[in-house]
Formats: C-alpha cells, structure tokens, sequence
C-alpha cells in the first residue's frame, strides 16, 4: 500500500529530476540535453513501474492469503 511517505518521495523524487533537466538544458548543448532529459524521464517511469510492480504483488499475496482463509474456513465447515 502507497503510505504518505512514499507520496512525498515520488513528489521529491519529481522534484529533483525536474532541477537536474533544468541545469542541463542551461549547460549542455541542446541535442545532448535533449537525450540527457529522456534519460532522466525514462529512469523516472521505470522506478514509477517498479513500484507498481511492487503493489501488484503485495495485493496479489493478500488476495492469495484471502482465498486459502475462505477455502480452509469452507473445509473445516464442511469435513466436519
């Protein structure tokens, strides 16, 4: 589950790549900045999709534990 901490580092971590293109653009030359930036966003997409990743499992491991309660509840009510 996304806690309010890991809303404040996706929002930190926005903040910080959007500085880091800033000083690019201002210092390197546009065709080199450009392929910098794209860098920079693609890292940030990967992490965004790790992270997505990260909360399909745990959901999916809750959805797993869910279901073996309901079956071992419906087994113990039913072999009795």
């Amino acid at each position: 589950m996304i806690t309010i901490k890991d809303l404040q580092d996706i929002y930190a971590g926005k903040i910080v790549a959007e500085t880091q293109k800033a000083i690019i653009r201002n210092n390197v030359p546009p065709q080199i900045a450009e392929k910098m930036c794209n860098a920079i966003d693609r890292d940030e997409t990967a992490k965004h999709f790790h992270r997505f990743l990260i909360e399909w499992n745990e959901w999916l491991i809750t959805q797993q534990r869910q279901q073996q309660y309901i079956q071992q509840c419906l087994n113990e009510l039913y072999n009795k």
